[in-house]
């Protein structure tokens, strides 16, 4: 009996071509001159939102096979219900995928197993020591793009023949599924998700206002600018190019990613933050999360953070007077090669620990950490073992 190793790559679109079948799952367009939120509510799915040229809201949802007998395919499409429904000014659309997942899937049938030759997935040298990035750095890691590491990853799949010997795998053993589903929309309609087990990538900048509910999700947006922006993401992964305004909470997020910060506040906890640019009057709350803040713009005003547990790395603001003020207990300052640490306070009560840069400067940094890590550095910082 052969067995089926399914392994999925989400989300890359790259044409196949044997044996190939395509399905229109869902595909309408709608009048959006009296809309004015598009609401989405997705589960397993991965979803691109892109502009429309014209006054109209397109949806369009299609899967490409190959290699799957018609009742596979039949079980593939059955699984996948997606309705829409206009209430007021709201068009909400519902996609529940319960057996298809978003981006490319594919299954390899063989006897005895499969394994990978080649060298795939290159590390580069390990350091302890970690050099300032630019915001431009930030936009490079949010614009890859995972084709060629799928061309990689395919190239270098072996089977096992039995006999202690591997062959290529035939490329009738291979199924595969790869979803489309793309969301046009004029870019003055707000916007609002709640997501599972998902992917949302926006390709457009977008002024009016977010909200986001996100669990196990992988949101990618370019430019986000609205006061009244909301997002509460758990698990996942968060990407975005310049957030401008809103409240952001992140709980147990693998990384997030942003290259811009501006006028926000964000509450976070167990989460990993790179962030290249720290703009006007941003606020962080946090628990037990790790920071890496690279740069400031020269009129940034004050930059808050108020942390528990946390681990901070912040790079000194360049070319420009600061001033910065910790507050604080039980925590671990390091500057260069000065360690100070900071004792616990019986009463768990913050006092001053550290000043650095004159009391006259108009941009201010203050950091109240208790029972954690703060370095700071100007080209690069050192992580001890």
């Amino acid at each position: 009996m052969k067995a089926q190793f399914k392994f999925l790559i989400v989300p890359i679109f790259v044409s196949t071509v044997l044996n190939a079948q395509k399905f229109d799952v869902y595909k309408n367009s709608f009048d959006a001159t009296n809309i004015n939120t598009l609401s989405l509510n997705v589960e397993s799915s991965s979803v691109m939102i892109e502009a429309s040229e014209d006054e109209q809201i397109h949806i369009n949802y299609s899967i490409e096979f190959n290699n799957y007998s018609k009742k596979e395919l039949q079980n593939i499409i059955d699984s996948i219900t997606v309705s829409t429904v206009l209430e007021k000014d709201v068009l909400k659309l519902i996609c529940d995928s319960k057996n298809a997942h978003g981006g490319t899937v594919y299954t390899v049938e063989t006897l005895f197993g499969i394994t990978f030759e080649g060298d795939l997935v290159k590390f580069g040298d390990i350091s302890n020591r970690h050099f300032r990035k630019s915001k431009q750095y930030f936009y490079g890691i949010n614009n890859t793009s995972e084709g060629k590491v799928l061309k990689e990853y395919l190239k270098n799949i072996r089977q096992f023949d039995g006999k202690k010997k591997t062959k290529k795998v035939k490329a009738k053993n291979i199924k595969s599924f790869k979803t489309s589903f793309v969301i046009k929309m004029p870019t003055h309609l707000n916007f609002s998700a709640v997501a599972l087990n998902s992917r949302i990538t926006s390709t457009i900048d977008l002024k009016s206002q977010i909200k986001v509910k996100a669990r196990n999700t992988r949101l990618y947006f370019k430019e986000l600018s609205n006061q009244l922006n909301s997002f509460n993401v758990v698990n996942g992964e968060f990407n975005a190019n310049t957030l401008t305004g809103g409240n952001y909470k992140f709980n147990h997020v693998e990384k997030v990613l942003v290259a811009e910060l501006n006028q926000l506040k964000i509450d976070g906890e167990f989460t990993d933050f790179r962030i290249g640019l720290i703009g006007q009057s941003v606020e962080i709350v946090d628990f037990n999360s790790k920071f890496w803040l690279h740069n400031f713009i020269r009129d940034f005003e004050n930059f808050k953070m108020h942390t528990e547990y946390s681990e901070v790395n912040l790079f000194f603001p360049e070319d420009m007077e600061f001033q910065i003020e910790t507050f604080g207990h039980n925590t671990v300052h390091y500057i260069n090669n000065l360690v100070t640490e900071i004792p616990p306070s019986r009463t768990n009560e913050s006092s001053k620990m550290m000043v650095i840069g004159k009391d006259t400067a108009t941009n201010k940094i203050k950091i109240d950490t208790k029972h954690g890590i703060v370095r700071f550095g100007k080209d690069f910082i050192d992580i001890e073992d």
